[in-house]
């Protein structure tokens, strides 16, 4: 079974009722997947939740697991910056310690912002945003 680090976008979509999205996730926990979090999604919900969201919020994230930004997740985070600036990129500290937590843990990404996720050492997974087949 895997680890699913969901991100920011699928977890904004799950709450505020994305069908899709919301059967993606049951699918995987059904499937004996776990689910996890970190403190950048966190922190980027508890900034753009909307009053009447918080008591769903806080049941979802408080359901999943939560990834700890370990020394060498942050570590793995900064050398991604480094090495997309070398290359003309800016990767932006939030995503490099999502990427990084999810190096670090071996969790597969899943997120609708591909782009912002461009390090070839992780797996990223993008969630269907409408009534179809599910990631497995």
């Amino acid at each position: 079974m895997s680890l699913f680090l969901l991100d920011t976008t699928v977890l904004i979509a799950h709450l505020r009722g994305n069908p899709s999205v919301t059967s993606l996730l049951e699918q995987l926990q059904i499937g004996g997947h776990t689910l996890g979090t970190s403190c950048v999604n966190l922190a980027e919900i508890e900034r753009g939740i909307r009053p009447g969201e918080r008591p769903q919020a806080n049941r979802l994230t408080g359901r999943l697991r939560f990834l700890e930004t370990t020394r060498e997740a942050a570590i793995r985070a900064g050398r991604y910056q480094a090495d997309f600036d070398r290359r003309g990129r800016t990767i932006h500290t939030a995503d490099a310690l999502v990427a990084g937590i999810a190096w670090h843990h071996r969790a597969i990404l899943l997120t609708d912002n591909v782009r912002d996720f461009p390090m070839t050492d992780i797996e990223v997974q993008i969630p269907p945003l409408t009534d179809s087949e599910p990631v497995n």
